[in-house]
């Protein structure tokens, strides 16, 4: 498997970012696909706000996986 990695003045890195959502009292909201297309367009569009790069999204009935990389910087330098 080979990584995209950034290097700096001193260091190689690669920052990817596993973020998992749960729903509040794990109701199961995400059955319908409609709602499920609609937070994955949402997420897609907030990611290229902050200039993320977003690998994969995942539902499940109660909870959202998001791999996401965030290339050089980490989100305390980012403006937005």
């Amino acid at each position: 498997m080979r990584y995209k990695v950034d290097r700096g003045a001193h260091a190689v890195y690669s920052l990817h970012y596993h973020l998992v959502f749960v729903v509040k009292y794990r109701r199961k909201i995400f059955t319908n696909d409609r709602i499920i297309d609609f937070l994955k367009e949402k997420i897609h569009e907030i990611s290229e706000t902050f200039e993320v790069e977003v690998l994969a999204i995942e539902c499940d009935v109660d909870y959202v996986h998001i791999l996401s990389f965030l290339g050089g910087k980490s989100p305390s330098v980012r403006e937005g």
